[in-house]
């Protein structure tokens, strides 16, 4: 490795039942990951606080945290309330991601939010945290009880997004790709965020947002994760595609994605948005940009190449059945990268 910096890893689950995701849970913190994130999906998934509270109660050492909400289905006074509540449950390892919202939005017949709501939510939330009043939309809200600092991370897929993240965030949560190009792109424009706001980039905690998966054969690993690198690419062109590195070749194909995308089977297994990404040729392109999947060799050398432009950190969306095997067998990646 280019730097003694260790190389962290997380998981991320879509919330199944309960007691099933506290199963997984407690099998990452098993496995030595660090941080488990639950996605927010309410139309498509279980509730996501219900299954991250049980969690909570249920592992010791694991950071904790929705992956992630959005403004416009939890108000900033129940997402403050919640966040409080999990961080009761788990002092000092507990996180609130937040983005613009997917499908938890537009399942519901919404458009995600711009960033400028997306800043002010964020602002209202903290400041309920801190102080226990805040205004939002022009309404003073209030709560009671609960305080303190909650680690505050924002999703981001596109240079406006990263730029944010590095002025307000806590930490982000980055989905551009893990190419060395991106990578360090993706870096510099966090830290050009930072900077404006009288930060440095230390002042952040970056996550990269890859697609992982363990198997024998490259591609056998790749057509298994096939329904979340949907998901990942159709992130390229939300509000715009500019900056976000899409070869002028594949521009077309990727906003056919955008608008062709089934967010009521969003991640799921047997989503029609695995054929979709093989119809539209992006398939190879949205593995070699987003995935760490293949062997151990090539997982390992994947993460290596990452490590290297900057990246440090991948918390990995694990949204395939065969978790137990996943998480077994990824032991071996990171155990090579010690």
């Amino acid at each position: 490795m280019a730097t003694n910096e260790p190389v962290r890893f997380g998981v991320n689950y879509l919330p199944g039942p309960a007691a099933e995701t506290l199963q997984w849970a407690k099998a990452a913190e098993d496995a030595g990951f660090d941080i488990v994130g639950i996605a927010d999906s309410q139309s498509v998934y279980r509730d996501v606080h219900t299954c991250l509270a049980l969690c909570a109660g249920g592992t010791r050492r694991v950071r904790l945290g929705p992956r992630v909400i959005n403004p416009l289905t939890r108000h900033p006074a129940v997402a403050a309330g919640a966040a409080a509540t999990l961080a009761e449950m788990a002092p000092g390892r507990t996180m609130l991601g937040i983005g613009t919202g997917d499908s938890a939005v537009l399942n519901l017949g919404l458009t995600p939010s711009t960033r400028a709501r997306l800043r002010a939510y964020v602002e209202t939330v903290r400041e309920l945290l801190d102080t226990g009043q805040s205004v939002w939309e022009d309404r003073p809200v209030r709560m009671t009880w609960g305080r303190g600092r909650i680690p505050i991370y924002l999703a981001a897929s596109g240079p406006r997004m990263l730029h944010l993240a590095g002025e307000i965030a806590d930490g982000v949560i980055i989905n551009t790709g893990l190419t060395p190009e991106i990578v360090r792109d993706s870096i510099a424009r966090v830290r050009a965020g930072a900077e404006s706001a009288g930060r440095r980039l230390e002042d952040v905690d970056l996550w990269w947002l890859p697609v992982a998966n363990v198997r024998d054969d490259r591609a056998a690993a790749i057509d298994e994760v096939a329904m979340t690198l949907a998901s990942a690419g159709s992130h390229l062109s939300r509000f715009t595609t500019e900056g976000k590195h899409i070869p002028p070749h594949l521009l077309d194909a990727v906003v056919a994605l955008g608008e062709r995308y089934r967010p009521e089977e969003h991640s799921k297994p047997d989503s029609s948005n695995r054929g979709l990404i093989r119809e539209l040729g992006l398939l190879d392109y949205l593995a070699d940009r987003f995935a760490i999947a293949g062997t151990v060799d090539d997982c390992v050398a994947r993460v290596e190449a990452a490590a290297e432009a900057g990246a440090r950190q991948f918390w990995m969306s694990i949204h395939f059945d065969d978790k137990a095997r996943f998480l077994r067998d990824f032991r071996s990646v990171m155990t090579a990268l010690r």
